[in-house]
């Protein structure tokens, strides 16, 4: 853990952002991180660093802002059962049995070594509140969502016509940076959301041949090092295989199947997934990714 002692004596209420709330660096050499919340004081916030160093000074400066939760993103009272009527993108069950099952949201496993991990925990709505696969009729309304982390909203067939999904908020118009994880014995899937409301090419994402992204030695499957997989989120279907992979190698983004060619020019459109799959390491450091707005 973290004390950071804030200057201008905010006159914060004891504890009022603990477990709710996350600070993000805007200035010094941890511009771009973010940290949960653990307890306040009147003007003193510590922060859980979840086993990095901080580098934070005096003043440098952050952000204390809310995690979403499901139950604020996706109000329960507005959902119906009725994907025509729906207040969200969200159509509500209409029981807990696999068959009464509508939406599903699914959060990615942001724990387990590999890659190719399996969906950690999976939440639907039923009876006006928020359930969670096998675990009863407990409320998980206050389920938090990260700032930095995809999740997957599933239509099974029951839901015969599309919902629309309308984030709305602030524009990130700082850096974000963004960990990610490494494994010692194999690869190491990350499950990443760029925080950018617009689209975004691979030669924007300040990625490629920085310390962040191991750039391959050549294209043969057992030269290439970190690897960046894409989703196609026009095609109905579920389980969905990546439709491209990519990696950096002699100074440009090469494609999976596309031999010399520079894809740097291909697009990750806003709001959509992606997993980077990093490389083995020696010592399963995480490295971060400094992520800068192209806008």
């Amino acid at each position: 853990a973290a004390l950071l002692d804030l200057t201008g004596s905010p006159g914060y209420t004891t504890d009022e952002f603990a477990g709710s709330y996350y600070v993000k660096f805007t200035t010094g050499g941890d511009s771009g991180k973010w940290y949960s919340i653990t307890a306040n004081t009147a003007d003193t916030i510590t922060v859980d660093l979840n086993g990095d160093t901080t580098t934070a000074v005096a003043g440098d400066t952050l952000q204390v802002i809310k995690f979403w939760t499901l139950g604020e993103l996706f109000n329960p009272s507005v959902s119906t059962s009725d994907p025509a009527t729906t207040g969200n993108a969200i159509v509500a069950s209409t029981g807990q049995l696999s068959f009464q099952r509508r939406t599903e949201v699914l959060l990615p496993d942001q724990a387990t070594a590999g890659v190719n991990l399996a969906p950690a925990s999976t939440f639907y709505i039923d009876a006006g509140i928020w359930k969670k696969q096998g675990s009863g009729t407990s409320d998980f309304g206050t389920q938090q969502l990260w700032p930095d982390s995809y999740f997957i909203i599933r239509h099974p067939s029951a839901v015969t016509s599309s919902t629309t999904y309308t984030s709305t908020g602030e524009v990130e118009t700082g850096n974000f940076a963004i960990p990610l994880s490494t494994n010692t014995s194999g690869g190491q899937d990350n499950q990443v959301a760029l925080p950018r409301p617009i689209d975004v090419t691979l030669d924007q994402l300040n990625l490629g041949g920085t310390a962040a992204f191991v750039s391959s030695t050549g294209q043969l499957s057992f030269q290439r090092r970190d690897e960046l997989l894409v989703f196609d989120n026009a095609v109905a279907a579920t389980n969905k295989a990546p439709t491209a992979t990519y990696y950096h190698d002699a100074g440009i983004w090469k494609k999976q199947g596309g031999g010399a060619t520079d894809f740097g020019s291909d697009v990750i459109p806003a709001g959509a997934g992606i997993i980077i799959r990093k490389y083995q390491t020696v010592d399963g450091a995480t490295v971060f990714w400094d992520n800068t707005a192209s806008y």
